[in-house]
């Protein structure tokens, strides 16, 4: 008998509890609207910014004068990532474990693959998103993820896959 009383105290007391943190969990309709269209107009900066860089590094990259491009190479990953990632990258390069361009993943690329070039958010993500483009020489769809956040103000590319 006495088990029942303590399983009945203790089922009632976590109803209440359940019941106590739905109210404080729902959310209000116009604040969720807002924050939405804040999110989209966020999501089409960082897209826009990404493809500012993809565009801009794909440019340099196909330059056949190998100073000048690797110069504005580095200067435009700067701007555009953090100095972690190019930390991490640089740092795999000089360990051997790593033997091609991870911004395009390869080792060459073309001028014209800027014409199939394409940023999309991933679904379901905070600051993930799809570089796409059209390997002229493989004839194979290159897919590469990248991490994007907000570091002092300005978007930044924080990782690659």
């Amino acid at each position: 008998m006495n088990y029942r009383k303590i399983f009945c105290i203790k089922l009632v007391v976590i109803l209440l509890l359940c019941s106590c943190k739905k109210e404080q969990f729902e959310s209000n309709p116009v604040l969720e609207n807002e924050k939405s269209n804040i999110t989209v107009a966020t999501d089409k900066q960082v897209e826009k910014m990404v493809t500012t860089f993809y565009k801009s590094y794909l440019e340099e990259f196909s330059n056949q004068d190998l100073k000048e491009s690797e110069r504005k190479l580095d200067s435009i990953k700067e701007k555009y990532c953090t100095k972690t990632l190019l930390d991490s990258i640089s740092n795999e390069f000089e360990n051997n474990e790593l033997d091609y361009d991870p911004f395009i993943k390869g080792q060459d690329v073309s001028k014209d693959v800027i014409n199939s070039l394409s940023v999309s958010k991933v679904e379901g993500s905070e600051n993930k998103f799809k570089v796409n483009y059209l390997d002229k020489f493989s004839d194979d769809k290159v897919v590469i993820l990248v991490t994007v956040i907000d570091e002092n103000g300005s978007f930044k590319i924080s990782y690659l896959k």
